[in-house]
């Protein structure tokens, strides 16, 4: 990997220019060596030599970024470093012909609107493929209008933008070619300007919707009918009012995933999902001051909108939304007719039990095959809506993999265990994903084995793993 360029090593290079042979490569040599180095030494190759002068700017990918502020500079200081920064931008864009991808990144510093259409009229001219604008820090009642020849990107295939300013689109706007883009740390100005930017983009197929700001925002409708993937990820502290939360009408009939966090009183409203293969979701109410009813149809009309999914992860957060069950009623939840993996877990890594709705969806999946949860079910047998009074008719006919998590071997949880081994005759593979105290006991674990094997001899294979919160991760990040 190549280390930075330091000012020392440009002063050796300049003192011992005669016996400089890497100058006399051929150009597009030079070219593929400088194509492996960061931007920011990219650039001060310029300094080198007569012929490294204007190189760099042949390059086809810049990725400039200024990540922090320097404390040991002025505010003045660093906003200077910014516009130096954009103005070397767009020089490189007035001289440049074949720049194709473009990433700028300036965290924590005010960006000036002017400076970024200027910028955004020197990229249209060129046949970018690639655009990431991640700029400053929002500045109160900055509005900011994309300029109209943001249009003339017609080769773009992916677009970042991450401008803290209120965005205001134009109504001409249009991307022919955008097949993924990702709109982050945006104030819309309304929901005519949100409804442009999407009818902009007619063949659209990725989009994720991060931290935007919905501030007079009531509403959203994303119908794009080339949607594969869909990300939405909404802090709550960038939805207005906690009395009236926004809605999100989602209409797109061939989209395949979507991944949805926010506040649990955030309306979706799923139309023709009938293409849906797998789902996130990461539903919580920290507040608890919205009514649990409400909160309840939320969450079922958006699981609704998602019952043709093979595979949905969906939190404890989420299921303990719906845990008040002296007002929701669980026989509203839908019917998961191809569900086949379904993993719930913390959004932490606290090892919390698995919510008790788990029966309840259980019986709602009649083809389940792999459940992983991060804990037993503590209430599995106590009350009427227990396992043992209606066991789910996937663990007498489809399930073959069961995960838990922090698995510490006490009564409950072997209980639990054996509950599924007695009942669920296709099970084939028990992975307990155990507590370091549990590992470190080998005659506890032998024990509890020699108790799970004898409910089924040689019918299951059993496994216990080692359960740090890492190995919880990469299994998750495997599984989704």
């Amino acid at each position: 990997m190549a280390g930075k360029i330091s000012s020392t090593d440009v002063h050796k290079i300049q003192r011992h220019n005669v016996d400089d042979m890497i100058s006399d490569l051929p150009e597009g040599v030079l070219l593929h060596i400088l194509s492996l180095l960061p931007t920011e030494d990219v650039v001060r190759t310029s300094v080198l030599a007569t012929k490294w002068r204007h190189l760099w700017t042949y390059l086809s990918v810049f990725d400039f970024k200024i990540p922090y502020p320097l404390y040991n500079k002025s505010k003045d200081q660093n906003q200077n470093s910014v516009n130096c920064l954009l103005d070397l931008v767009g020089r490189l864009l007035r001289k440049s012909n074949c720049v194709e991808r473009l990433s700028i990144d300036i965290f924590v510093i005010a960006v000036d609107g002017d400076k970024v259409s200027s910028l955004i009229s020197s990229a249209s001219k060129h046949k970018l493929q690639y655009l990431k604008l991640s700029l400053g820090v929002p500045i109160p009642n900055d509005k900011f209008a994309l300029p109209h020849c943001f249009s003339a990107f017609e080769s773009l295939n992916e677009l970042c933008l991450g401008l803290r300013f209120t965005l205001c689109i134009p109504s001409d706007i249009c991307f022919p070619s955008l097949k993924k883009l990702v709109v982050s740390d945006v104030e819309f100005a309304n929901e005519e300007s949100v409804q442009q930017l999407f009818s902009g983009c007619p063949v659209l197929q990725e989009l994720t919707l991060y931290n935007c700001y919905w501030e007079n925002i009531v509403q959203i409708n994303i119908a794009i009918s080339t949607l594969r993937k869909l990300t939405i990820y909404f802090d709550p502290c960038c939805v207005d009012d906690e009395d009236d939360y926004m809605t999100v009408m989602i209409d797109a009939v061939n989209l395949l995933s979507l991944s949805c966090t926010c506040h649990a009183a955030i309306r979706f409203i799923p139309v023709n999902l009938t293409s849906i293969v797998d789902a996130h979701v990461h539903l919580e109410d920290d507040s608890q001051l919205v009514p649990v009813l409400y909160v309840a149809h939320c969450i079922f009309e958006l699981l609704s909108g998602l019952n043709n999914v093979k595979s949905l992860d969906i939190t404890n957060d989420t299921l303990e939304c719906l845990i008040d069950r002296t007002e929701v009623d669980l026989n509203l939840l839908p019917t998961f007719h191809n569900l086949t993996h379904l993993y719930v877990y913390n959004f932490t890594d606290e090892s919390t039990a698995t919510s008790g709705v788990l029966p309840d969806i259980l019986r709602k999946t009649p083809k389940l095959e792999v459940l992983y949860i991060p804990n037993v079910v503590r209430e599995y047998l106590d009350g009427e809506d227990s396992l043992l009074n209606s066991l789910p008719c996937c663990l007498k006919s489809s399930l073959k993999r069961l995960c838990i998590l922090y698995f510490s071997g006490d009564e409950d949880e072997i209980e639990f265990v054996r509950l599924f081994l007695k009942n669920a005759p296709f099970l084939g593979e028990i992975q307990l994903f155990c507590v370091r105290s549990l590992l470190a006991n080998v005659e506890k674990v032998a024990d509890i084995q020699d108790q799970l094997q004898s409910v089924r001899p040689g019918a299951c294979v059993i496994k216990f793993l080692n359960g740090s919160a890492q190995r919880q991760y990469n299994l998750l990040a495997k599984f989704r």
